[in-house]
């Protein structure tokens, strides 16, 4: 019994990973989108971060309202919040829709998933042990998959500014943040709660340092739909799906996992952007696949 319920934990945790990277490319995708119409990443991100940070903490509250603010007067744990919705969510929302701005989703994409080698890395140095031989073919799976879709095998048609290297690399390490911080938070406080208010703590800072009320942003329906889409599929739902499978089956699997999300941006993209697909793009996708296969098999002592 015990061994079918840490099974289907496992099955669970894989699942939900894959949806919300899913979730996560249809929000590049509607983020390109925007910056195509002129909106920019400095008026997208603020109020992305506090529109979704504010509606999940408005649906916390109307089930729990005294526990409301119990993340906030939990002084031992306040500075993990605060670099949580900072140093986490913040650096990297910020950082891959500003790279995208600066180049495009693809290229930020497959930059930005760097991320599993880091937090891989960590994880190894914090255990004092090596890689499991898993943990290192799902690796090269994923990243071999991400290049080929960022590049399609040419290693000279990486074309990107310094500039738009420097931010996707930033969100990389954003990722890692958010992925391995709010650990001890996540076991006190329940995972909603403690994603709104990160979300508003980073979407405060945020405001403040773009100045975002003086920005221009969305000006008619289709606009607005695909910035809705970003708070509501690609923020809310995404990082919510992807934190709990973080919490079901690590740090280092449900980053692997979600790379799904250049598979998922690449399907919207053809069909929404009429973007077209060569044939390393097709062994980009095989690739990542195999590595949710890989991952998705259970490993008895790796998590």
């Amino acid at each position: 019994m015990k061994s079918l319920m840490q099974t289907n934990t496992h099955t669970f945790g894989v699942l939900i990973t894959l949806l919300g990277g899913i979730c996560w490319g249809f929000s590049g995708v509607c983020g390109q989108y925007l910056f195509e119409q002129g909106v920019s990443a400095k008026w997208l991100v603020p109020y992305r971060l506090l529109l979704a940070g504010v509606m999940l903490l408005a649906f916390y509250a109307t089930k729990n309202f005294k526990s409301f603010t119990a993340p906030l007067r939990e002084k031992s744990l306040l500075p993990t919040l605060i670099t949580y919705g900072i140093f986490g969510l913040m650096m990297t929302h910020y950082s891959y829709f500003y790279s995208i701005e600066l180049s495009n989703a693809t290229i930020s994409t497959a930059i930005q998933y760097s991320a599993p080698a880091l937090i891989l890395a960590w994880i190894c140095f914090s255990e004092r042990r090596a890689p499991q031989n898993m943990e290192i073919l799902a690796l090269f799976f994923a990243l071999g998959g991400v290049f080929l879709l960022a590049t399609h095998g040419d290693f000279s048609s990486l074309a990107i500014s310094p500039r738009a290297l420097f931010w996707a690399l930033l969100s990389a390490v954003g990722v890692c943040v958010y992925s391995l911080i709010p650990k001890k938070l996540n076991a006190k406080f329940p995972l909603a709660l403690n994603l709104g208010w990160a979300m508003v703590i980073g979407g405060c800072v945020l405001a403040g340092l773009t100045r975002v009320w003086t920005l221009d942003g969305v000006q008619n329906l289709s606009q607005f739909l695909a910035f809705a889409s970003v708070i509501m599929i690609g923020t809310i739902c995404a990082f919510s799906f992807y934190m709990m499978g973080v919490e079901s089956i690590g740090a280092s699997k449900a980053s692997l996992i979600a790379c799904i999300e250049p598979v998922s941006s690449a399907f919207f993209a053809y069909f929404w952007l009429d973007t077209r697909f060569e044939m390393f793009d097709f062994i980009g996708f095989a690739m990542i696949m195999v590595c949710v296969f890989l991952l998705s098999r259970k490993r008895r002592g790796i998590r």
